[in-house]
């Protein structure tokens, strides 16, 4: 099922603690970009409910569309300093097509029908960047694991290290079955890698992909590996833990289910 990149636009200020409270805000939807493919369902009805007090990277967005009560949950893959952009502050959410699902099939109409429409929202989740447990500068590098659409929140967490320039060695395990369109179909591939290669992000990103067909990989990319992702490749990963003893802290081991 596709799944297509809405972008809705603030008409409160997103800076500060303005965004995040528990309380609804509203907000206007202003436009929708391309559409991009992935291969299976999203979780779309999650709650906030662990509200916290400002938008913090790999959070959700609980949205209330127009006359219904019920709000659809969707992954925000903007970073946190795009909706404080004084000038033109904006919300990214990723948003899986599903007709049932009136959240999403709203947001899924023309632009044209949608554009000006006031919306309700409430942020939510748990799983974020940087940790509230941890400072950031307690920490050296991070792997973030995904496999298909769990890649969203790790979106929004790897454009805010960029946008910050965190000292961080970043590296990225994405597993995804290869859609038709190839390598261009996979979420937020080209996004990551541009990453990598304008030096925003410094480290490694390798893509592990299944369902390859013949004439899907032109050439054999360096970061493409046509298998699927294994513990060993997580453990190569992380690395050596030198200065430990006892291995990782479990409290830096962090993740968040969707199923």
């Amino acid at each position: 099922m596709p799944l297509k990149l809405a972008t809705i636009s603030p008409n409160l200020s997103l800076s500060g603690r303005s965004l995040g409270l528990a309380a609804i805000n509203p907000i206007a939807f202003c436009a929708r970009s391309k559409a991009m493919s992935t291969q299976r369902s999203g979780h779309l009805e999650r709650t906030a409910q662990e509200p916290r007090d400002e938008f913090l990277a790999g959070q959700w967005l609980d949205t209330y569309i127009p006359e219904n009560p019920k709000p659809g949950g969707f992954t925000l893959t903007s970073t946190p300093r795009a909706a404080a952009d004084p000038k033109s502050p904006y919300l990214e959410l990723a948003v899986q097509e599903s007709p049932e699902n009136p959240p999403a099939a709203w947001l899924w109409q023309s632009p044209s029908d949608i554009t000006g429409s006031k919306l309700q929202v409430r942020v939510g989740g748990s799983f974020v960047f940087p940790p509230s447990e941890i400072s950031v500068t307690d920490i050296s590098h991070v792997v973030f694991v995904a496999g298909g659409v769990g890649i969203n929140p790790l979106v929004s967490m790897m454009g805010h290290i960029a946008e910050e320039g965190y000292n961080l060695e970043v590296k990225v395990l994405y597993a995804s079955k290869l859609p038709a369109q190839g390598l261009k179909g996979v979420l937020f591939l080209e996004r990551i890698r541009k990453w990598f290669t304008e030096k925003e992000l410094i480290g490694d990103l390798k893509l592990f992909t299944t369902g390859i067909c013949d004439g899907q990989v032109e050439s054999r990319e360096r970061d493409v590996h046509e298998r699927r992702l294994t513990v060993e490749d997580v453990k190569e990963a992380v690395g050596e833990k030198n200065n430990s003893v006892v291995g990782m802290d479990k409290n830096r081991v962090m993740l968040e289910k969707w199923w």
